[in-house]
């Protein structure tokens, strides 16, 4: 609402035949910026000559004239925001010497808030869109403003007539004075009206003095330049992020390719579809062993024994794992490290970031003898007496197998290995027996 109404009083037919004179109060904001009451020194009327090549002639063919104003504005130097000690010493008995302002030099003081020894009147030249309101009060303003002096008087008097004025310094009736005549003007008008009546008996104008309440508003408005910050470079974090996801998607695409999971033009393959339905274990290591043909050669038991080094989850700790493991279940294991180490290098070697030895180190065959005897039908305490972890262990990896298991024969169907989806389905069948797939112990 008050840009709307600033927006109608701005205009030249309005306004212009206050501003001839020197010395009139204006409310001014530059920039989004509102710098306050501050007092015209000069007002010019500027229209293109028809000199200066095509720029100039554009002008003297514009039928609407610019307005440039010189209003001297109480300001602080946007310098002394960060600037400290010694240099900030040296910087205020300077600053009196700078009379020219602009707004992307000087802030605007904040009363109560700023120290009175940084802040000066600067002269700023704008245009009549930078104008929120016209004072009908006029104040004598010395000729050479250039002078520290002059603009001391300036300022004193312009805290003269706020003292004068507590309740606001009096404004040209928009009606009465400016003669608007705008259908629209008299609405906005009645509206700002009883916005300013709700703000008037707010709590914070009524139960807080003027100091508190700058301080108030000062501390809100820094909290939403801290936010804004943050917003900033959550923002900021949020592109580096991206770009280095982007690095890795990269890497992980070539992987995909020498895998021969994707073409050269990123088309899915048949590896490709396989490895989308494994996710309860490594989906590249699994569909490596699909395809490379070592579940045909083993049986139902072997097969699911051999899965569940992918499963139990538990890193290696001995130096040799498959001590104490029968033949029958140590040569398929090592085919499957083969097929591992094979998996990790090519992922070395497109630049992913992971080590060989962890990698490899996650496939555990400590569970390999347990499983094998669960599928010949060994009750849960014998077949624990195989395993050197807890009952709970023992139950949560043969109940990951299960899932991998039937992950594994709906893969083979997807790719019509009708001989590998039989093989699976009996194998989820020979899991899935007895107090380990139980929904509760007390049943």
């Amino acid at each position: 609402t008050k840009k709307k109404v600033s927006n109608i009083v701005q205009k030249p037919e309005y306004i212009v035949k206050f501003l001839q004179v020197a010395g009139r109060f204006l409310d001014v904001t530059i920039d989004d910026e509102n710098y306050g009451w501050g007092v015209l020194t000069s007002f010019k009327k500027k229209g293109g000559t028809g000199s200066g090549g095509d720029a100039g002639k554009l002008a003297s063919m514009s039928s609407r004239p610019t307005y440039q104003l010189e209003v001297l504005l109480s300001c602080v130097d946007r310098h002394f925001d960060s600037a400290g000690g010694k240099a900030k010493e040296e910087d205020v008995s300077n600053d009196p010497l700078l009379w020219r302002g602009t707004a992307r030099q000087c802030r605007p003081a904040k009363p109560g808030v700023d120290d009175e020894a940084i802040i000066s009147m600067r002269v700023f030249t704008i245009g009549l869109e930078n104008i929120d309101r016209i004072s009908a009060v006029r104040i004598f303003t010395p000729p050479a403003l250039a002078s520290p002096e002059a603009r001391k008087k300036v300022a004193v008097s312009v805290k003269e007539v706020q003292k004068r004025f507590p309740e606001g310094v009096p404004l040209l009736d928009p009606i009465k004075d400016l003669k608007i005549q705008d259908e629209n003007f008299t609405t906005l008008m009645e509206r700002a009206e009883a916005l300013t009546k709700r703000l008037s008996v707010h709590k914070l104008a009524t139960e807080f003095s003027r100091e508190d309440r700058l301080r108030l508003i000062h501390a809100y408005e820094n909290k939403l330049d801290l936010k804004e910050r943050a917003r900033l470079l959550r923002d900021e974090a949020r592109s580096f992020q991206s770009i280095a996801m982007k690095d890795d998607l990269k890497k992980m695409k070539r992987v995909l390719k020498k895998l021969g999971h994707v073409d050269g033009n990123g088309v899915i393959q048949t590896k490709g579809r396989t490895a989308c339905e494994i996710n309860t274990a490594d989906e590249l290591v699994v569909t490596e062993l699909i395809f490379t043909g070592v579940f045909k050669s083993l049986t139902v038991e072997q097969s699911v024994a051999l899965l569940s080094s992918l499963t139990f989850g538990e890193p290696i700790n001995d130096e040799d794992p498959t001590q104490g493991l029968k033949s029958f279940l140590r040569n398929p294991f090592y085919k499957l490290q083969e097929v591992a180490k094979t998996v990790v290098q090519v992922q070395i070697a497109c630049n992913l970031d992971v080590n060989e030895d962890e990698f490899l180190n996650k496939i555990n065959p400590a569970m390999m003898e347990a499983v094998f005897a669960w599928c010949k039908g060994v009750k849960f305490v014998d077949v624990q007496k195989l395993t050197g972890s807890f009952e709970g262990t023992t139950i949560r990896t043969l109940r990951r197998l299960e899932e991998l298991v039937r992950q594994i024969t709906s893969a083979a169907k997807a790719i019509g290995d009708h001989e590998l989806e039989a093989k699976f389905e009996e194998g989820s069948k020979l899991l899935k027996r007895d107090i380990v797939f139980c929904n509760s112990l007390y049943l």
